[in-house]
């Protein structure tokens, strides 16, 4: 098997890289079991210093960095420096208050390190999935083998690279370039402790079915839903912005698992009118080119597979207001879209596809909005616009949601990477198995 590495701004390939062999993995896993074994012994001040290294590195080489995930993944430069930052941010934060988030050793009850750890990557921000959870579990002692989805392997130089300068530990942390048959292999030996998934339901339920057969642990981190319900008395000018972050930055490039724009009567003519206008003025172009608002799609099918869905969208009534049609250009571009109706189908509601990619779907009332998103995923957020707060938490207590946002601020905090937020991050604890010493009297 070879994995392929292309530029998704021409469509050129970048590299290919070959699968490693059976003898070279098994090389690769017993040295990250035995690196493990001793990095569980380390004591906490150890372990911090490492991190501070990493977010050092990672700060020192930021423009390079960013450079290369950009040309890899089409995301846009100036997201991919942020991505970068926060990654340091996460090591810097662990390392500086990672041992109080533990037991003393000395305690009857005790957090104690997993062991090596498998963890499978997919989604946007590919260098974020990775440090949300390297950092965490290099804390709580453990070892990493690390996977990025396939399309990414020059990710796994990169990594390398950036590993050796920080100079860790030879195995401590192992980026993998394997083959699904691979993954079950490894997930079913007996050196691997624990198990991550960080990307979408359907990675994340093959996950967990290898995991289960195992009687493993493992920690899924999945995409969630993100709609955004807009009554008719809303403010108009911040549901368009948060509308555009929502559909138009990280979404761009990797599919959501579901998502939408629901919105009543009354302003629905208005709203569609202000966000067309907006999205006929977002410039696609080089994902370095400081002006480009919208790079390309980050896998070769993906354009193809948009193109597709809103044809089928159009045959059942939708109404394409700007966009909407395939570019004659090298890579792998898609404009800015929006698509209106009346049924969920003509506007793809709720699995949207990947791309820069917007349906609106005029709905009756509240009611019909609940209706709606209870058929969706409940680890998921809701954008909830509305002049009146008490009707808009009304709402909100209707929904599924695990998270739902009355009037949130649409320029407030970072929309890249996505779950970056400090309250998102993982607690320190789900990386560590509990160890309880009870002497008797």
């Amino acid at each position: 098997m070879t994995f392929v590495s292309f530029d998704p701004s021409s469509g050129r390939v970048l590299a290919h890289h070959a699968c490693l062999s059976e003898t070279e993995l098994e090389h690769r896993l017993s040295r990250a079991f035995q690196t493990t074994q001793a990095w569980q012994q380390t004591v906490p001040a150890e372990r911090s210093a490492l991190l501070f290294r990493l977010a050092s590195t990672l700060s020192e080489k930021r423009e390079s960095l960013a450079r290369e995930l950009s040309h890899e993944t089409g995301t846009l430069l100036a997201d991919c420096l942020r991505e970068i930052e926060r990654c340091a941010e996460e090591c810097t934060h662990f390392a500086a208050h990672g041992q109080a988030m533990l037991p003393a050793a000395r305690s009857q009850i005790s957090q104690l390190p997993i062991g090596l750890m498998l963890a499978l990557t997919a989604g946007p921000a590919p260098l974020w999935q990775c440090f949300r959870l390297l950092a965490p579990a290099l804390m709580a002692g453990n070892g990493l083998l690390l996977k990025p989805a396939g399309h990414l392997s020059r990710l796994v130089t990169l990594l390398e690279q950036l590993l050796s300068d920080a100079d860790l530990p030879q195995g401590l942390v192992t980026p993998l370039r394997i083959s699904k048959e691979q993954v079950a292999a490894l997930v079913a030996d007996s050196r691997i402790a624990g198990l991550a998934y960080s990307g979408e339901h359907k990675g994340g339920a093959a996950m967990a079915a290898l995991a289960g057969a195992q009687l493993k642990p493992v920690r899924l981190d999945l995409a969630r839903a993100n709609v955004q319900l807009i009554l008719d008395d809303a403010e108009l000018e911040p549901a368009v912005e948060s509308v555009l972050n929502s559909c138009f930055r990280y979404r761009t490039s990797w599919r959501q698992s579901e998502g939408g724009v629901l919105i009543t009567p009354a302003l629905a003519d208005a709203f569609l009118e202000q966000l067309a206008t907006r999205l006929i003025h977002l410039e696609t172009g080089q994902p370095g080119h400081p002006a480009a608002d919208i790079g390309p799609l980050a896998k070769s099918g993906q354009r193809e597979w948009l193109e597709r869905q809103l044809r089928e969208a159009e045959r059942q009534g939708g109404r394409i207001r700007c966009g909407g049609v395939m570019p004659d250009e090298p890579g792998w571009y898609y404009p800015a879209t929006l698509i209106e109706g009346d049924k969920p189908a003509q506007t793809l509601f709720p699995a949207w596809p990947a791309g820069p990619f917007c349906g609106v779907l005029r709905v009756a009332d509240e009611a019909a909005m609940t209706a709606l998103c209870h058929d969706l995923n409940t680890d998921g957020v809701a954008s909830i616009w509305t002049r009146d707060r008490a009707r808009g938490e009304q709402l909100a207590r209707t929904l599924p949601f695990d998270v739902c946002r009355v009037n949130p601020d649409p320029y407030h905090g970072r929309h890249w990477p996505p779950y970056s937020e400090p309250e998102q991050r993982p607690a320190l604890k789900e990386f560590c198995r509990t160890k309880t010493v009870l002497v008797s009297a």
